[in-house]
Order: C-alpha cells, then sequence, then structure tokens
C-alpha cells in the first residue's frame, strides 16, 4: 500500500510534535493494516484475526508530502498463527523492516468475548 505522510502521521504526543517526520505508531499502523490485508484473502469466511505481537526496525525518516510505499507478505502459518514480513520504504530508501502477528480467531467467539468485556465494564467490573 502507498501512503502520503501527513502532519497527523508525525511524532506528536499529547497535542506537541516532538519531531515533523513520519513516526514510528504511524508506521506501525500502516504494516498492521498491510499485514491484515495480506492475509484477508486467505482466512474462512467465519474468521478474521487479532494482532498478536509487532517488531519493528525504524531506521530513517520520511517528511510530510512524502508517499511511503509498506510492503507486507505472508512469512510464515503455524495452526491459527500467521505472521507477515513488512517494509517500509520511502522510493528506494528503505524506513523501516518488521513482523506482524495475528492469530485466526472465529468472528462469532470473538464478538461474544468482546460483548462480554463491555458488559463486564458496564456493570462496574473490572474486565
Amino acid at each position: 500500500m502507498r501512503v502520503r505522510v501527513t502532519d497527523a502521521m508525525t511524532a506528536t504526543f499529547f497535542g506537541s510534535t516532538i519531531h515533523r517526520v513520519y513516526a514510528t505508531f504511524a508506521l506501525i499502523e500502516h504494516a498492521e493494516y498491510a499485514s491484515r490485508q495480506a492475509i484477508l484473502p486467505f482466512l474462512d469466511p467465519e474468521d478474521d484475526a487479532v494482532g498478536a505481537a509487532v517488531t519493528a526496525q525504524h531506521s530513517a525518516s520520511a517528511i510530510v508530502g512524502d508517499v511511503v510505499t509498506i510492503t507486507a507478505t505472508i512469512a510464515n502459518v503455524e495452526g491459527r498463527t500467521i505472521v507477515c514480513q513488512f517494509t517500509v520504504a520511502n522510493g528506494s530508501q528503505l524506513l523501516a523492516t518488521g513482523t506482524q502477528t495475528q492469530r485466526v480467531v472465529g468472528k462469532a467467539r470473538l464478538k461474544q468475548k468482546i460483548a462480554e468485556m463491555y458488559e463486564g465494564k458496564n456493570n462496574g467490573g473490572t474486565q
């Protein structure tokens, strides 16, 4: 996928801009999305996937207006765990590499679990 870096994607914390460059948190969001898109065609209709882990080595910067390319490929499938490798590049410059792990779950069970979490919170619980 390709993304144009915006001010909303820069290193800003609690309203204070630290650096006006493509932030690691935005890069991770885009890598997770690209990884999800990579696996969706292979999921059964009753299944979904949830993020389980991310590793990233963010070694170079991009500025607002740059167009970055995020590429994710399935690297390993073990049972219901899928690991994607990703790269993020600004033209020919490599910005980051990493992995994103997802776990395949049943849609109905996931929906039920989320509903139970909200129900517990609304009933004063700490679930």
